[in-house]
């Protein structure tokens, strides 16, 4: 990619804009288009009655000096402009309540050894072959090899098997393989099919360090695009892209929703792949490699209520609880709850989330954003009660606390394109290991893929995901020896 050829990126949530930072930061020309009105994505927290709310980011890992997320965030520049509050001072995470029995998820990984072992003291076989896989997993994130250097060293027979059949061959009980699994509720796959890479992964990344945003996602998406525009990027939102226009097999631009037409010989696209696919006319690819991307299978989708509450009456917890209950032979996480403090004096806001199918909402798919009937509010309404009827069982009575905002799945097929409403983009299983393993590789010349579909969900995943898919483009050298010339440590 000559840096005098313009590259448009679609899409602004955090893969969008990490790639056009570091494609500036590099010499690039970069043009971002974004279809809603302000960049940010999942990022973007909203405001309802005074009381923000967040939509994708309630916590992130591996954000302490010299750890990846850190990195890339020094790399970039933000992160000295997005103020954190680190979690797990007092010890605790994450509290995971089962029937009978407590946990705690604290702030390392020799912590979360400990209290394996006093939660299950006849396994300590299991727990210490697990810790070992995890110490594997930050070994991975320390070196970057992956991202940076083109290299792999995972141990493939057993960092591709699903972590459930890990866990039981090891011999680990229910108990234990349940706390294990509490993780993989925040990446959309359980661990029948969740790969060991990918559940090691997103438990490590939290042992390494664990941190709360202190101002907001607004505040975080904002600063991306200042950064961005900063660097000589430039950021279209309320126009989103209509078509991805092709010649010979190769992109040649963008035509807007407006009308208006972007030249580019490179387009990265931060979508997931179905809307990505949609862009692009029938005849510009191969009828295989639509059917891969149409058969791809969504991650579930999530309800959530904030819930504004009075200091006095509910002090804010400094860590999140993960609520289980037992089915069948496994325990699953049915809530999630995040306490943060709000803008509002005296108010903190309690955002509590569970899992929702979207065949519970299928009915208003097709209506409008805005529009939507009585029916449909009524049915946020009974939703959010069952969600806030689990909090006050755990807290207690809440005489002043107020919901002020729900969305469901419909929400993010509104604001994200997200196919079937999926929180985390496509389900990374072991079941669909083939098709997934290539998603930012298209059978068009300059067509390329980044987002928490490409390698993992969350921050940290698809940041890491973004690396993976500049570093051949720009070359592993170059970009590598970038991190190092900005003094990015241990690269």
């Amino acid at each position: 990619m000559p840096p005098e050829d313009p590259i448009v990126i679609i899409g602004s949530g955090i893969g969008g804009l990490t790639a056009a930072i570091i494609l500036a930061k590099l010499g690039h020309r970069v043009t971002v288009v974004e279809k809603n009105k302000l960049p940010g994505g999942l990022m973007r927290s909203y405001t309802r009655k005074g009381i923000e709310c967040e939509v994708g980011i309630h916590y992130m890992g591996a954000l302490d000096k010299g750890q990846p997320l850190r990195q890339i965030f020094d790399f970039i520049g933000v992160s000295d402009r997005i103020p954190l509050t680190r979690m797990g001072e007092d010890g605790v995470v994450d509290k995971y309540i089962l029937p009978g029995m407590e946990f705690d998820f604290p702030a390392s990984i020799d912590r979360y050894g400990e209290n394996l072992r006093e939660a299950f003291p006849d396994e300590g076989r299991q727990i210490a072959a697990i810790i070992a896989v995890l110490h594997d997993a930050i070994g991975r994130f320390d070196s970057m090899s992956i991202f940076l250097k083109g290299e792999t060293n995972f141990d493939f027979a057993r960092e591709l098997r699903p972590a459930g059949d890990y866990f039981n061959e090891l011999g680990c009980s229910l108990g234990l393989r349940s706390i294990l699994s509490v993780p993989l509720s925040l990446i959309g796959v359980g661990p029948d099919e969740c790969p060991v890479y990918l559940w090691s992964s997103s438990v490590s990344s939290y042992l390494m360090s664990s941190w709360r945003l202190t101002r907001g996602g607004a505040h975080m998406a904002d600063t991306f695009a200042e950064r961005l525009r900063e660097l000589g990027g430039e950021i279209i939102c309320n126009d989103g892209v209509s078509k991805i226009l092709v010649q010979n097999r190769a992109v040649r631009g963008v035509a807007l929703k407006s009308g208006r037409e972007l030249v580019s010989p490179t387009i990265i696209s931060a979508i997931h792949p179905k809307l990505m696919l949609g862009l692009l006319s029938d005849d510009s690819y191969k009828p295989s490699f639509k059917n891969r991307i149409l058969s791809l299978q969504e991650t579930p989708g999530i309800f959530a209520t904030h819930v504004a509450v009075p200091e006095d009456e509910l002090p804010l917890r400094p860590y999140n609880i993960f609520i289980l209950n037992e089915a069948a032979d496994k325990y699953e996480v049915v809530t999630f709850l995040n306490m943060k403090k709000s803008p509002e004096p005296g108010w903190n806001t309690l955002s509590i989330l569970g899992g929702s199918p979207y065949e519970q909402w299928r009915t208003w798919e097709h209506t409008t954003r805005g529009q939507r009937p009585r029916e449909y509010k009524e049915a946020k309404a009974r939703e959010a009660a069952v969600l806030f009827d689990r909090a006050l069982k755990l807290f207690g009575p809440l005489h002043r606390a107020r919901v002020v905002d729900s969305f469901t799945p419909l929400s993010f097929v509104d604001w994200m394109g997200s196919p079937e409403g999926g929180a985390y983009g496509v389900r990374r299983s072991t079941t669909q290991k083939f098709k997934t393993a290539a998603l930012h590789r298209t059978p068009l010349t300059g067509l390329h893929a980044v987002g928490q579909s490409v390698f993992a969900p969350g921050i940290l995943g698809t940041a890491l995901g973004t690396l993976r898919v500049l570093a051949p483009l720009v070359g592993y050298e170059t970009l590598r020896q970038k991190f190092i010339d900005s003094g990015i440590e241990g690269i």
